[in-house]
C-alpha cells in the first residue's frame, strides 16, 4: 500500500486521499474496519503512528482484541460532560504551570462542538409560552455554567459552543455538524468523531464512524493524541423483508435492543446488511444507531448509500459536498453495495416483517413487551419491583377533586433525539393527534404532557405542516429544544400529587419516547417508566392508565357518541410518507442552522469573565477546581498489593451509571441536598445532579445516591444506604465512605453483569474514587464505563467464569486482599484475590484484570489519563 497520498478528481477539483481502495482484500472486511484502515494509513503517511503497518495487518486480518490507534477529527459534547471535560483540562493546564511550564500553547488540537442541551427542564407545559418560560428558567438556574462555557469558547482554541434552545447535540450533529467526508487542506477523509455522550453513534446512520467516550478519554483526543482501541468484533445483522403496516422505527429499535442484548454484543461494532436495509430511511437508521448503548454496541454503522445522499439533500447540505460524499465513498470502497456482504465475526438474523408494536419497561430498554400484552403484565411488574400487586383502591389528592390509583400515567413526554430526528415518527405523532382531535377527543388534564423536539427545525416543520396545532390541543405544546424528560429533566409534579404518590406508594407511571427508563431516572416520584413511539405517547396520555388496553378500552367517544379505539386513529404508512415528503424541506434546515450560534438576548447578556486565565470562585456550588492532580508526583510506583479492603456496596446485575451517579433532580434529605443547603442554596434552586457535576464536593455526595438503588449489604432497604463495618452501623453511603476514609480504609465495589451500562458520564468513575474506592469487581463491564474507571486510575477486575458474588459468598462484613498487582502486564492479566470472613475463614480465588490494551495498563499504573499526560509533559 502507498505511503503517500493519492490524487483524485471530484467536481473538476483535485484532492488527495489516503488510498485504501488498492488494499488487497479490503472488500472482504466490514465497512467500519475500512474506515479504521483509512485512519491508520493516514496516520502512517503523516508519521503519527510507528506501528501503523502492524495495526493495518490486524485490521485486514480481523484480529479482534488487537490494539489499534484511532485518531478522530473532532469531538462532540454537551453542556454537562463538556463542561466537566473543560474543567479537567483547565486544572491540567494549571498543574503544568505549577511546574514552571507555560501552558498557553497547550490548547485543544481538534474541533470541539459543545451543544447546550442537557439542562432544560419541563417547568412549564401545556401552553404556547412554555418555550419562552422554560428557556428563561434554564438561564436563571444555569447562567454561571453558561458563562463558563462562553468563556471557554473565547479563550480556548477550537472550542465552539452552541447556545441553549437550538436542539440536542446528536440531532444537531446529524442534521448540521457532520460533513460525512471531511476536507482538511484538500485532503479528503471520512468524518470521524468521539462524543462525551453514549448516544454519539447516532451519526453512524449517515456513514460517520464515531462513538461515545468519557470526558477523560476525550481529553486525550483533545490534546491531538490517538485513542488506543482494542479492535472490536463486527457483528452483521441480516435484515430481511420490511416492517408491516402500523409498525414504527421505535418498535423496531426496541426489538433490536432486546435481540442484541440477548446476543451479548457489548463492546462490538454492528453493521446491517440484506435486502431489508433498503427499506430503512436515514431517520429509521438514526433511531437504531442512537440506541447503541442500550444494547451495548460501541458503534452501529450504516455505510453511505443513496438513502444517505437523499438525507443530506433534505437537510440542506451543499450540493458540491454531497457529490464529494458520493464520489469519495465509491472510490474508497466505502459505498454500500447490495449483494456484497463483508466477512463478519458473527451474524444475527432479523425478519423485519415479524416486528410488532411494542413498548419497553418498566426499568430497562431491553425489556421489550408486545403492545397487545402490555396491560396484562403491569401486575407482574409491580410485584417484581415492589413485591406488591396493583390495587384497585383510589387515593385522594390533597386540595384536589381528583383521585389517583396504581397504573396511572403521571408523565407523557415526546422527547429525545432518538425519535424526534425521524421525520416519520414526528409526522405519525402529529397525524394521531389530528385524528383524535377531529373525532372530538380532548386532552387528559391529569397527565403532565410535553413535547421537546431535538432541533428547532423539527418544531418549525410540525408548525408549518399544520400538525402542531393538534398536538397543542392535546397538551403536547413545544416546551423547548433539549433532552428534558429523557435525561431526567421532566420537571416537578405538584407537591400534593407527589406527596400522595409517596405516602401511598402508588405505582405511578411515565411514558416517554426516549432511549432510557432506568429506575429513578425519569422522576423521583415515578415507579415505572416505559419507552414508546411518539405516536403511542400521545395515545397513552389519553388512555391515562397502563392497566387499560388499547385493544379493549376506548380512548373516548367521538362526536356521535361512538367509542374511539387505537385502530380508528392510527395513520397508514402511506399517509405518513406523503406528509413527510411535503413537509420536510431543505430551506427549513438551511434557515434554522444559519442561526445556530445566535442565542438571543439572554445569551448575549451573560456575564463572561474578562480574564484569560479562569478564576475559580470559592462561593460557587457549580464549579470547583478538581483535586485529581493535587498529589501527583513525577515518580511512578505501582503497589504490589492492596489489602484489608472493605466493600462500600455490593450490587446486582445491570447497574447503570444512573445508579452510580444519578441525573434526576436533587432533593432534600440527600447528601448532596444537605451540602447545598449548608452553602445557602435554597431547595428550589438545587437543580438536578447533572448540572453540578463540575463541583466534585457535590459529585462525590451524589455517588450511589439513586433513590431506587438496591445494595445487598442493606437488602431490605431501597436507596443510598450501606452498613459500616466492623461496627455494623447503618449509614448513608457518603457518610460511611467518610468514616472509612478517616480510618484509612480502602474500599471496593462488587457487582454482577453489565456494571456501568447507560450514560458515558465519567462522574460515575470520579465519584467512587473521591469516596475512597480503588477497585471495582464485576462479572462484566459496559465498555465506556470500564474505560472511564481506567481513565481515573481505578482497577476493573472481572470474576472468572462460574464465579461471582453469590458463588463466592461475598458479604458486607468481608475483608479483601488483592495480591500481585505489580505483576500485571500484557501477558499476565490475572491477580490473586483473598476473601477474609468474620469467622476467620479465608477464600482464595483468581480475578481477571480488565486492562485490555498496553495503553490501558499504562493509564492505570499512572493513576489515570491526566496524571500520565502531566508526567509526559513535565518530562519533555
Amino acid at each position: 500500500m502507498s505511503s503517500n497520498f493519492k490524487e483524485i478528481s471530484i467536481n473538476n477539483h483535485t484532492f488527495k486521499v489516503a488510498d485504501i481502495s488498492s488494499i488487497s482484500g479490503l472488500k472482504k472486511i466490514p465497512y467500519s474496519y475500512r474506515i479504521l484502515a483509512e485512519n491508520v494509513l493516514r496516520q502512517k503517511i503523516n508519521n503519527e503512528n510507528d506501528l501503523a503497518d502492524q495495526q493495518l495487518e490486524y485490521i485486514l486480518n480481523s484480529k479482534v482484541g488487537s490494539p489499534v490507534n484511532f485518531m478522530p477529527n473532532r469531538i462532540l459534547s454537551h453542556d454537562i460532560l463538556g463542561k466537566v471535560m473543560l474543567v479537567d483540562f483547565l486544572s491540567y493546564k494549571e498543574a503544568l504551570e505549577k511546574k514552571g511550564i507555560q501552558s498557553k500553547n497547550i490548547q485543544p488540537k481538534i474541533p470541539i462542538d459543545i451543544v447546550i442541551d442537557h439542562s432544560l427542564q419541563v417547568d412549564y407545559f401545556g401552553s404556547k409560552d412554555s418555550v419562552t418560560k422554560n428557556l428563561q428558567k434554564e438561564y436563571s438556574r444555569n447562567s454561571e455554567r453558561f458563562s463558563f462555557l462562553r468563556w471557554c469558547s473565547k479563550n480556548l482554541k477550537n472550542v465552539k459552543v452552541i447556545p441553549p434552545g437550538v436542539g440536542i447535540c446528536h440531532q444537531v450533529n446529524i442534521e448540521h455538524l457532520s460533513k460525512v467526508i471531511w476536507n482538511n487542506d484538500n485532503i479528503l477523509h471520512p468524518d470521524t468523531c468521539v462524543g462525551t455522550d453514549s448516544h454519539t453513534p447516532m451519526v453512524n446512520a449517515i456513514g460517520v464512524l464515531g462513538w461515545g467516550v468519557g470526558g477523560i478519554e476525550a481529553e486525550v483526543a483533545m490534546l491531538g493524541k490517538s485513542l488506543s482501541v482494542a479492535l472490536p468484533e463486527v457483528i452483521g445483522i441480516h435484515l430481511t423483508n420490511k416492517c408491516v403496516e402500523g409498525v414504527t422505527s421505535t418498535d423496531l429499535v426496541l426489538t433490536i435492543t432486546e435481540l442484541l442484548r440477548k446476543h451479548k454484543v457489548v463492546g462490538s461494532f454492528v453493521e446491517f446488511f440484506g435486502d431489508g436495509v433498503n427499506s430503512l430511511s436515514v431517520g429509521d437508521r438514526a433511531t437504531i444507531s442512537n440506541m447503541a448503548p442500550e444494547y451495548g454496541s460501541t458503534a452501529v454503522l450504516f455505510p453511505v448509500d443513496n438513502m444517505t445522499l437523499d438525507y443530506l439533500e433534505m437537510t440542506g447540505r451543499d450540493k458540491d459536498q454531497i457529490k464529494i460524499v458520493e464520489e469519495y465513498s465509491k472510490i474508497q470502497n466505502l459505498w454500500r453495495v447490495d449483494g456484497e456482504t463483508p466477512s463478519y465475526s458473527r451474524t444475527i438474523n432479523l425478519d423485519l416483517s415479524k416486528v410488532v408494536p411494542s413498548v419497553s419497561g418498566p426499568k430497562n430498554p431491553e425489556d421489550r413487551l408486545d403492545l397487545n400484552k402490555f396491560s396484562s403484565l403491569i401486575n407482574e411488574h409491580s410485584k417484581n419491583l415492589y413485591n406488591r400487586t396493583v390495587r384497585t383502591e383510589e387515593f385522594k389528592i390533597d386540595q384536589q377533586e381528583e383521585n389517583i390509583k396504581d397504573g396511572d400515567i403521571m408523565i407523557a413526554a415526546i422527547t429525545s433525539c432518538t425519535n424526534t430526528t425521524n421525520p416519520k415518527g414526528m409526522i405519525a405523532a402529529g397525524l394521531v393527534a389530528k385524528n383524535l382531535v377531529e373525532k372530538g377527543i380532548q386532552r387528559n388534564v391529569n397527565v403532565k404532557t410535553s413535547f421537546a423536539p431535538g432541533s428547532q427545525v423539527t418544531g418549525t416543520i410540525l408548525e408549518e405542516s399544520g400538525l402542531q396545532k393538534y398536538l397543542d390541543q392535546l397538551g403536547f405544546n413545544v416546551i423547548g429544544f433539549g433532552c428534558t424528560t429523557c435525561n431526567g429533566g421532566s420537571g416537578p409534579l405538584p407537591n400534593n400529587l407527589a406527596n400522595t404518590i409517596e405516602d401511598n406508594k402508588v405505582f405511578s407511571v411515565a411514558i416517554l419516547s426516549g432511549n432510557r427508563n432506568f429506575q429513578g431516572r425519569i422522576h423521583p416520584n415515578i415507579r415505572a417508566s416505559y419507552l414508546a413511539s411518539p405516536a403511542l405517547v400521545v395515545c397513552f396520555s389519553i388512555l391515562g392508565n397502563v392497566l387499560k388496553s388499547f385493544d379493549k378500552d376506548s380512548l373516548g367517544k367521538d362526536k356521535n357518541g361512538n367509542d374511539v379505539f387505537l385502530k380508528d386513529i392510527w395513520p397508514t404508512n402511506q399517509e405518513i410518507e406523503d406528509y413527510v415528503k411535503k413537509s420536510y424541506k431543505p430551506e427549513f434546515f438551511i434557515s434554522k442552522y444559519k442561526e445556530v450560534s445566535d442565542g438571543g438576548q439572554l445569551w448575549d447578556e451573560l456575564n463572561i469573565p474578562k480574564t484569560d486565565i479562569y478564576e475559580w470562585s470559592e462561593q460557587s456550588t457549580y464549579f470547583k477546581k478538581p483535586p485529581y492532580l493535587d498529589t501527583v508526583s513525577e515518580e511512578l510506583s505501582v503497589e504490589s498489593q492492596i489489602i484489608n479492603v472493605r466493600p462500600l456496596v455490593i450490587l446486582g446485575d445491570s447497574i447503570t451509571t444512573d445508579h452510580i451517579s444519578p441525573s434526576n433532580a436533587i432533593t432534600r434529605g440527600t447528601a448532596a441536598g444537605d451540602y447545598l443547603e449548608s452553602k445557602g442554596v435554597k431547595p428550589e434552586d438545587f437543580n438536578n445532579y447533572t448540572t453540578r457535576r463540575a463541583h466534585h464536593d457535590v459529585a462525590m455526595r451524589a455517588t450511589f445516591a439513586n433513590l431506587r438503588l438496591r445494595n445487598k449489604i442493606t437488602p431490605d432497604k431501597e436507596g443510598s444506604f450501606t452498613i459500616k463495618y466492623p461496627e455494623g452501623k447503618e449509614l448513608r453511603i457518603f457518610e460511611a465512605a467518610m468514616e472509612y476514609k478517616k480510618n484509612n480504609t480502602t474500599l471496593a465495589v462488587f457487582a454482577g453483569e453489565n456494571y456501568g451500562c447507560g450514560s458515558s458520564r465519567d462522574t460515575a468513575a470520579k465519584g467512587p474514587l473521591l469516596l475512597g474506592v480503588r477497585i471495582i469487581v464485576a462479572k462484566s463491564f459496559e465498555r465506556i464505563h470500564r474505560s472511564n474507571l481506567i481513565g481515573m486510575g481505578l482497577l476493573p477486575l472481572q470474576f472468572q467464569d462460574g464465579q461471582g458474588i453469590e458463588e463466592l459468598n461475598i458479604e458486607g462484613s468481608d475483608v479483601f486482599d488483592f495480591i500481585n498487582l505489580d505483576k500485571i502486564n500484557n501477558e499476565n492479566k490475572q491477580i490473586e484475590f483473598k476473601i477474609k470472613k468474620q469467622t476467620g475463614d479465608i477464600i482464595t480465588a483468581k480475578l481477571n484484570v480488565r486492562l485490555d490494551t498496553p495503553e490501558e495498563i499504562q493509564y492505570w499504573q499512572n493513576g489515570g489519563i491526566l496524571p500520565m499526560a502531566w508526567r509526559e509533559e513535565v518530562r519533555k
